[in-house]
C-alpha cells in the first residue's frame, strides 16, 4: 500500500502535464505530419527501439513528408529526413538549435560533462575551444607519428590473428586516443583500461536509446530511492559511474605524474596543463575534455572499419582498383602514410562512400531548440528534440542512384578527380559538428589505406570449400555497425616481408 500513493501522485501529475501541453499546442500552428498519438502516452508505442532510422525513412513515404513529428509522453520530437531541411534548421538556424536534450542517465553514470552531450553553456564553449586547438589539421600533424605507429600495430595484429579483426579494429581508435591525449601506450586488446572504457561506452550507448531507461522519459524518477520499485537503474548507474571515474582519472593522473617528473611522452593533456596552473578546476576540465574525446572515437571508428571490411568482402573489384592506386603511389615495399592521401583520389572516394553507405551514427546526436520556430508552415516548439536522419539523407535516390550499392565512383568526376561532394554527414551539423572530425578522418583513412595495402579481403569458404554468402545488414541504434559476417583476410604475397 505504501507504494500506491506515490504512483498515484506521479500519474496525476503526468495527466495534468500532458493535457495542459496538448491544449497549449492545439492553439498554435500545425506540427509536421506523423503517426497519430494515443491519449496520454502519445506516440510512445510508435517509436522503435532499434534500427529506428529504417522506420523513420519509411515514414517519409507513408506521410509524404521529409519532416516528421512525434510526441511520446509529452516529449516533442522532430525527425529530419532530408539534408536541405537539416541544413536550414541545424546549420543556418544553429543559434536556436544547438542545445542538447537533458539525459538523466548520462548524468547518473558520470558522463554529463562529456563535450558531445553538454548543453550550450560557456563551459561547453571552452571544451570546444580546447578541442579545436588540439585537434585541428595543423595541430594533428605533430601526431602523425603516433597514427603511423598504431596503424602498424593494427595490421600486425590482423596479420597474426585475422579472425579477430573486429576486436583489433575496436582497439585501434582508443589506442590512438590514449597515446595522443595521455601519452599512454595501449598495446594489448586485453588492457584493463581498454576493457573498462569499452564497458562505459556500451553503457553510454544504452543511455542514449529510447525506452531503455524509464528515467530518461520521466527525469523526476532520478530522485526516487534505490529501493523504490522501478528505480533499479540507480544500481546500474552507480556501477558504471565507478568505472567512469577510474578511466577518467587513471591515465590523467599518470600523465600529470610524468609531467612533474619530466618523464614520459608529451601529450595533449600535458600541453593543456603547461598552459594553466594545475589546480582542481583546471584538472577537472582537462579530465572531462579528454575522456569525452576518448569515448567518442571508439564506437564510430570501429563501426566504420567494420563496414569497410564488409564492403571489400562484397566488392572485390573496388579492392583491386584501390590496391593498384596504392601500388602506383607508394610501391610495394612501404605502407601508405597521410602524406600520400592527396595523391589517392580513389581511396578518398572509398572513404566517403563507406561513410555514406554505412553512417556509424545514422541518427547523429539529437539537438534541442531554444525558442519556438516556424518552418515551411509548421510550428517547431521550444524544447523540441531535433534528430537528423543521416541514413535517410544518404539514401536520397536523386543524389545517390541505387543507394544500397557500394560505388566509390559517385565521388569522382569522369576524369578520375574527386568531385565536390565532400561533406561527411555523420560528423553532424551546425555548432554541434564533431570537434574531432579531422582526427577521425585521418585515422580512419590511414587504417583503410594500410589494410588495403596489406591484405586481400574476400568471402570465406565453408568446410566444403563453398563460399559463405554475406548479406549487408546493419544493426544497432545510437551506433550502427554491420551484423556479424565471415570473411577471409589474407596477407598479400608482395608484402609478406614488410610486416
Amino acid at each position: 500500500m505504501a507504494y500506491y500513493l506515490p504512483l498515484a501522485v506521479c500519474t496525476s501529475l503526468l495527466v495534468v502535464f500532458y493535457f495542459t501541453k496538448v491544449r497549449q499546442d492545439r492553439r498554435r500552428l500545425p506540427f509536421p505530419p506523423g503517426p497519430k498519438p494515443w491519449p496520454l502516452i502519445g506516440n510512445v508505442l510508435d517509436i522503435p527501439t532499434s534500427t529506428s532510422w529504417y522506420t523513420y525513412t519509411k515514414w517519409s513515404k507513408i506521410y509524404n513528408s521529409n519532416m516528421l513529428y512525434v510526441n511520446p509522453f509529452g516529449q516533442k520530437l522532430l525527425i529530419l529526413n532530408s539534408f536541405e531541411d537539416a541544413e536550414e534548421l541545424m546549420d543556418v538556424r544553429s543559434a536556436n538549435s544547438s542545445g542538447r536534450p537533458f539525459n538523466p542517465m548520462m548524468q547518473l553514470i558520470g558522463l554529463d560533462a562529456h563535450t558531445a552531450f553538454m548543453g550550450k553553456t560557456p563551459l561547453w564553449r571552452k571544451h570546444r575551444t580546447m578541442l579545436r586547438q588540439s585537434l585541428g589539421k595543423q595541430a594533428l600533424i605533430r601526431q602523425h607519428h603516433v597514427f603511423e605507429k598504431k596503424v602498424a600495430e593494427l595490421v600486425h595484429k590482423i596479420a597474426t590473428d585475422p579472425g579477430n579483426f573486429r576486436g583489433h579494429c575496436k582497439a585501434y581508435g582508443p589506442a590512438i586516443a590514449m597515446d595522443v591525449f595521455y601519452g599512454y601506450d595501449l598495446v594489448d586488446n586485453d588492457d584493463p583500461l581498454l576493457i573498462q572504457t569499452l564497458k562505459v561506452v556500451d553503457q553510454a550507448t544504452d543511455a542514449l536509446l529510447p525506452g531503455v531507461f524509464l528515467v530518461n522519459t520521466f527525469p523526476f524518477l532520478r530522485y526516487l530511492p534505490r529501493w523504490f520499485p522501478g528505480a533499479g537503474f540507480h544500481d546500474r548507474a552507480a556501477d558504471t559511474r565507478r568505472i567512469t571515474v577510474h578511466i577518467r582519472d587513471t591515465p590523467f593522473d599518470r600523465a600529470v605524474k610524468n609531467l612533474s617528473q619530466g618523464v614520459g611522452r608529451p601529450s595533449i593533456v600535458t600541453e593543456w596543463l603547461r598552459q594553466d596552473k594545475v589546480d582542481e578546476d583546471c584538472a577537472k576540465l582537462a579530465k572531462d575534455v579528454a575522456i569525452g574525446a576518448l569515448e567518442a572515437v571508439i564506437e564510430t571508428t570501429s563501426a566504420t572499419l567494420d563496414a569497410f571490411c564488409l564492403a571489400l568482402t562484397l566488392n572485390p573489384e573496388v579492392q583491386k582498383i584501390a590496391q593498384e592506386e596504392i601500388r602506383q603511389v607508394v610501391g610495394t615495399t612501404v605502407l601508405p602514410t597521410l602524406r600520400d592521401r592527396p595523391f589517392m583520389p580513389y581511396l578518398e572516394a572509398i572513404y566517403r562512400e563507406t561513410l555514406r553507405w554505412a553512417p556509424p551514427t545514422p541518427l547523429g546526436v539529437p539537438h534541442t531548440t531554444a525558442e519556438d520556430d516556424v518552418y515551411n508552415g509548421y510550428l517547431i516548439p521550444a524544447g523540441t528534440v531535433v534528430v537528423a536522419n543521416i541514413w535517410a539523407m544518404t539514401r536520397n535516390e536523386k543524389k545517390y542512384p541505387e543507394p544500397e550499392a557500394f560505388r566509390p565512383g559517385r565521388f569522382l568526376d569522369p576524369d578520375g578527380t574527386l568531385n565536390h561532394d565532400d561533406r561527411v554527414l555523420t560528423f553532424g551539423f551546425g555548432r554541434r559538428i564533431c570537434a574531432g572530425k579531422d582526427l577521425a578522418s585521418e585515422i580512419v583513412w590511414l587504417a583503410m589505406a594500410n589494410i588495403l595495402a596489406t591484405f586481400n579481403i574476400s568471402k570465406a569458404n565453408d568446410e566444403n570449400g563453398n563460399e559463405i554468402e554475406v548479406l549487408p545488414k546493419f544493426i544497432g541504434e545510437a551506433v550502427s555497425h554491420p551484423a556479424p559476417f565471415e570473411c577471409a583476410i589474407k596477407l598479400r604475397r608482395e608484402l609478406e616481408g614488410v610486416l
